[in-house]
């Protein structure tokens, strides 16, 4: 089987090689920061991962590369996940903390759905239903674990029939061809 996706050109990829050191020491640099800079305003090191995912976010526009975008998202949406932990909801109960960070996580998914179109031209469809599977369980654990379970009892088959009804169309537009 061949791929349709081409190589890239040798200028494309000594373009990209010289902008790596470059974007290696703003994450380093950031990090060390950080670290030293949480050691006496500790919301300073719980802000490391958001940063960082910034950062990488940033990176992938700039080189346009389809790994660096889903780095960038999945780690902004777990630094917030755990900024939202340390912080402001820090003596809130469990399954809210849980609800949060699959939220934050399901915000992250959609960043890399909603980026790889906007930025790159090159949509990452996986990522809707990651982010909804993330929002369904969170807004479950949000309301509390015994509603969660008959969140899940719903809502799993529905988003099975919607991931079902996507995947069927998208087949059938591939074969109009």
């Amino acid at each position: 089987m061949t791929s349709t996706r081409s190589a890239p050109s040798d200028t494309a990829v000594r373009g990209l090689r010289t902008h790596i050191p470059g974007f290696v020491a703003l994450p380093l640099t950031t990090a060390g920061v950080l670290v030293l800079m949480g050691r006496a305003v500790p919301v300073l090191g719980d802000a490391l991962a958001l940063v960082l995912g910034v950062e990488i976010l940033l990176w992938a526009r700039t080189a346009r590369d389809d790994a660096l975008l889903v780095t960038g998202g999945v780690l902004t949406g777990i630094g917030s996940a755990i900024l939202l932990a340390a912080w402001p909801l820090r003596h809130a109960e469990p399954h809210v903390v849980g609800a949060a960070f699959l939220l934050a996580l399901a915000g992250g998914f959609t960043l890399v759905a909603l980026l790889s179109t906007a930025w790159l031209r090159r949509p990452q469809p996986w990522s809707w239903p990651a982010a909804a599977g993330a929002a369904i369980v969170g807004a479950g654990l949000l309301t509390g674990p015994s509603r969660l379970q008959a969140l899940l009892a719903w809502g799993l088959p529905a988003l099975l029939l919607a991931g079902g009804a996507v995947a069927g169309l998208l087949w059938i537009r591939s074969v109009r061809r």
